[in-house]
C-alpha cells in the first residue's frame, strides 16, 4: 500500500513567511524562570533552566495576534500535530510521534512536554538553555556564561561584524539558490532559528527574504 505523503506547508507561503519574520522581530523571548536538577542514568547530574508552556504562550500571543498568526495543537493517532496558521489561510505543519507511557498521568506529562517543544520550534522561541546535547548523550556537563565585555557598544559592534561576514554571505547565497516556496521556507527556518538577530525586521537578510518571497509569488 502506497504511503500517503504528508504536506508540511501550504502551496503558497509568502504571506505567512513575512508574518513569521515580523513576529520574530516583535517577540520578547520568555524568561527561563524554571530550574531543574537532573541525575542521568550514568550517575551524573546537570541542571538547566527553561520556560514552561504557559510562559511561552503568554510571551507569544501578543505578537502573534499583531501579525495575524495562530498555533493549534491536536493529537491524531498517537501523533502530536502542530499547525501554525496565518489569517490568509497559509500554514506550516509539524508532526511528532507520542510514545505512550504506561499510565494516563505520564501520558499527559509527555504530551505537555512535546507541545512545549513543538510550539517553540515552529515559532522560533528559545525556551531552555542549550547544553550542546550533553544531556541526551548521558554526559555530565557544567556550563559557565562568558564574562561580560567592558563595553556593550563593543559587543554590539562585534555582533554586527559577524552578521556582515560569512554568516550573512552564506545566508544570502542560500536564499538566492532557493527556487521554490519550500526551499525558501527551509532557508528562512534555518537562519531565523540559528541567527534570530540577523532576521529581525529592517536587516539586510530580512529585506532580501521579503524580496525573494515576492519574486516566488510572481513566478
Amino acid at each position: 500500500m502506497e504511503e500517503k505523503q504528508v504536506m508540511f506547508m501550504s502551496a503558497e507561503i509568502d504571506q505567512i513567511a513575512a508574518a513569521l519574520s515580523e513576529f520574530q522581530s516583535e517577540l520578547k523571548q520568555p524568561e527561563l524562570s524554571k530550574e531543574v536538577s537532573v541525575k542521568t542514568r550514568t550517575g551524573g547530574t546537570y541542571t538547566f533552566k527553561y520556560a514552561d508552556l504557559s510562559t511561552c504562550v503568554k510571551a507569544a500571543v501578543p505578537a502573534m495576534k499583531k501579525c495575524g498568526l495562530a498555533v493549534t495543537q491536536v493529537v491524531v493517532n498517537s501523533t502530536l500535530v502542530t499547525i501554525l496558521a496565518h489569517k490568509s489561510g497559509q500554514w506550516f505543519r509539524s508532526e511528532i510521534e507520542i510514545k505512550a507511557p504506561a499510565d494516563y498521568q505520564a501520558l499527559g506529562s509527555a504530551i505537555t512536554y512535546l507541545k512545549r517543544y513543538t510550539y517553540c520550534a515552529i515559532l522560533g522561541i528559545v525556551a531552555d538553555t542549550d547544553d550542546d546535547a550533553n544531556a541526551a548523550c548521558g554526559n555530565e556537563a557544567t556550563f559557565k556564561e562568558p564574562a561580560k565585555r567592558a563595553s556593550s557598544k563593543k559587543s554590539s559592534g562585534a555582533t554586527a561584524v559577524a552578521f556582515k561576514g560569512d554568516v550573512l554571505k552564506q545566508a544570502l547565497a542560500d536564499l538566492e539558490a532557493a527556487k521554490t516556496n519550500e526551499e525558501y521556507a527551509a532557508v528562512w527556518q534555518k537562519y531565523s532559528t540559528e541567527y534570530p538577530a540577523m532576521c529581525q525586521k529592517g536587516t539586510e537578510f530580512y529585506e532580501a527574504c521579503i524580496k525573494k518571497a515576492n519574486e516566488l509569488q510572481q513566478s
